[in-house]
């Protein structure tokens, strides 16, 4: 229903990357989809692990194109203060997420949510996920 609604753009943005970039980052979302693991699935990604770090810093270009189409300065410093954040939110993710992925010995979700520790220490993590924040 978005997509079909009228569209408003700026006066001077660049058209096509300004109705082309939500797209993108609509796909992008749905990409994430298929990192869940499953037992029906057909499909088997060996490293999902770092695919979800991969995909999770395409959004970072997302963001900022999103704000250089509009060509206007307000909106295009916006979106280097957002994808700042982003990246720096994205170090400490990093960081934690790799801790149990190293005691695991494994990048990949299905045999990371198999074992115990991930289980064991998601409190710990969360605690210092929030404090990151």
């Amino acid at each position: 229903k978005l997509f079909i609604k009228e569209t408003i753009t700026p006066m001077h943005s660049n058209k096509l990357i300004f109705t082309l970039i939500p797209l993108l980052g609509f796909n992008l979302a749905l990409l994430f989809w298929g990192l869940i693991t499953s037992y029906n699935s057909t499909y088997f990604i060996l490293f999902s692990f770092m695919l979800f770090f991969c995909l999770t810093s395409l959004n970072v270009y997302i963001i900022l194109l999103a704000g250089w189409a509009s060509n206007s300065m307000y909106a295009f410093l916006g979106a280097l203060r957002a994808s700042a954040q982003t990246i720096s939110y994205e170090i400490s993710l990093i960081l934690i997420l790799f801790f149990p992925a190293f005691i695991q010995l494994t990048f990949s979700w299905n045999y990371m949510f198999k074992g115990y520790a991930v289980l064991f220490l998601m409190v710990p993590l969360s605690v210092i996920w929030f404090i990151t924040l």
